[in-house]
């Protein structure tokens, strides 16, 4: 991984981060995403507890969807909200933590173009961690592929 990335970036970041905001992930299933996909999904979720720090509570809300539409109005692999802050690097309103909508269907996505989808979004969040967000940022392709084939290297 790169010096550049924002998955190394976001791991030394001080931050201000209150006690009420929980350093985890806060997840969600829609009912009827397959039990295999979601205990898949559970699994990556552990896997970057354990390797990656998530300084603020991450909001994920995995929907039985092919896909999301953004704001502009074009199909999107996921949504990710976040909130300007004031006073950077201080987070005290658990309001104001992030959230990742993700569309689940395996029926035209493989399970690594869902994880491929998540960690992009996941990237997303560590580029507000780190104060680099903007409107229109995109995560780098190469950081995308090396963290899942971390991933995939350790769940074989």
């Amino acid at each position: 991984m790169t010096e550049s990335s924002v998955w190394k970036k976001a791991q030394s970041v001080e931050l201000k981060v209150s006690e009420n905001i929980r350093p985890e992930f806060n997840i969600w299933f829609d009912k009827r995403i397959p039990e295999e996909v979601e205990q898949e999904l559970r699994s990556f979720v552990i896997w970057i507890e354990h390797n990656y720090s998530i300084p603020i509570t991450l909001q994920v809300d995995f929907e039985y969807k092919h896909y999301l539409i953004s704001r502009e109005g074009k199909r999107v692999g996921y949504l990710f909200y976040w909130t300007d802050f004031c006073s950077y690097p201080v987070f005290n309103n658990t309001e104001d933590v992030s959230e990742i909508r993700l569309p689940v269907r395996t029926e035209h996505s493989t399970i690594e173009e869902i994880l491929t989808s998540f960690i992009e979004a996941i990237t997303v969040y560590y580029a507000w961690i780190c104060n680099e967000i903007y409107e229109g940022y995109l995560p780098d392709e190469e950081d995308t592929e090396e963290i899942l084939q971390l991933y995939l290297s350790g769940r074989r």
